[in-house]
């Protein structure tokens, strides 16, 4: 998500703008005083902003409040309508798996879901799956990606899914439908996905490890609200790790849980010895609740009980996954209509 400088009296307005719309969403119903009680704004920067929301039809204006003695106040609601963000995750090995659609509100509630099985994936069936969603849906204005790969500016360096390989997908997408696209790494999705779901506004690290049965472990992480991807887009490629060659060299003499879990305390004591993490979760069909316990008590033999992470299990990415693309694309696309960015 690009951070944008506030130093112009316009960006100023813009950012207003954005904290007013923004502050309406999490009240679903508000005045005018209402909202500059919560912003902190003027009454007349609210209602000036208000009015211009209303005119563009992102705001309605609903029926006045009763009135105490004096002009009722006016109430005003967020339009959930006036556009809508569709987050998308391909997922599988070679070319067979799944595309995955969620198509998600203005003010970020999730609408409806598409799935689609394919046995031999091109791009050209995922400008299909999407072309077919759009004409559904005429006021799709942005669109979020998630790949199982390396997404380096737009452009894919590496991905289980091997069609995509090399591809500048961002520019594709983008040129050939017209609307807002955004691409980016599934891990870093599901763990910004975890983080605004259940640790938003918290600054220490996150991190979200996923243990997918044929493929290599992966691991996105969140500080400070951010996702943290590294200076060549690199971070959370936890299965370049040392060890892990290792044990897949021993996998004959493991069993496949022994494996998942020798694994985790590896890839959990990296973390914890970098960025020292306050909550981990975990996720992934090969393994389940009962890790986590196992996996504490041998982190324990490692570390004092204070550097000990709080292990969530998942049992399932695609919640994460799906909220993490929509919550970050809605972010962007919002920045992107609003400052021109």
């Amino acid at each position: 998500m690009t951070t944008v400088l506030i130093n112009t009296t316009k960006q100023m307005k813009q950012k207003n703008i954005m904290l007013v719309a923004s502050t309406l969403k999490s009240l679903t119903s508000a005045t005018k005083g209402d909202i500059s009680t919560h912003t902190g704004l003027s009454l007349a920067t609210c209602g000036t902003i208000l009015n211009e929301l209303c005119a563009k039809g992102e705001v309605i204006e609903e029926s006045l409040d009763e009135s105490r003695g004096g002009r009722p106040a006016k109430r005003y609601k967020y339009n959930a309508n006036y556009f809508s963000v569709l987050s998308i995750y391909v997922e599988g090995i070679g070319n067979s798996g799944i595309i995955s659609s969620a198509l998600t509100s203005a003010d970020g509630k999730k609408i409806k879901e598409y799935n689609e099985v394919y046995s031999d994936f091109t791009v050209d069936k995922l400008m299909l799956h999407i072309q077919n969603i759009i004409d559904k849906n005429s006021n799709i204005k942005a669109i979020g990606l998630g790949l199982p790969g390396v997404v380096v500016d737009g452009k894919v360096l590496t991905c289980d899914i091997v069609n995509l390989e090399g591809l500048a997908i961002t520019e594709l997408l983008s040129h050939q439908l017209g609307i807002f696209v955004q691409v980016g790494n599934d891990m870093n999705y599901a763990a910004f996905g975890f983080y605004r779901h259940n640790c938003r506004n918290i600054s220490d690290p996150i991190a979200y490890i996923y243990m997918p049965p044929r493929h290599c472990a992966g691991c996105g992480i969140v500080i400070s609200g951010e996702m943290l991807r590294g200076g060549s887009q690199f971070a959370g490629e936890v299965s370049k790790l040392p060890f892990y060659d290792n044990l897949e060299n021993e996998a004959n003499h493991n069993t496949q849980n022994n494996l998942a879990l020798e694994k985790l305390v590896h890839i959990a004591s990296s973390l914890i010895a970098i960025i020292n993490p306050t909550t981990i979760a975990i996720s992934g069909s090969t393994i389940d609740q009962s890790c986590i316990g196992e996996l504490t008590v041998k982190l324990l033999e490692k570390f004092d009980s204070k550097h000990i992470p709080h292990f969530v299990y998942r049992d399932s990415i695609k919640s994460d996954y799906h909220y993490g693309i929509s919550e970050y694309t809605l972010d962007a696309y919002n920045n992107f209509r609003v400052f021109d960015i």
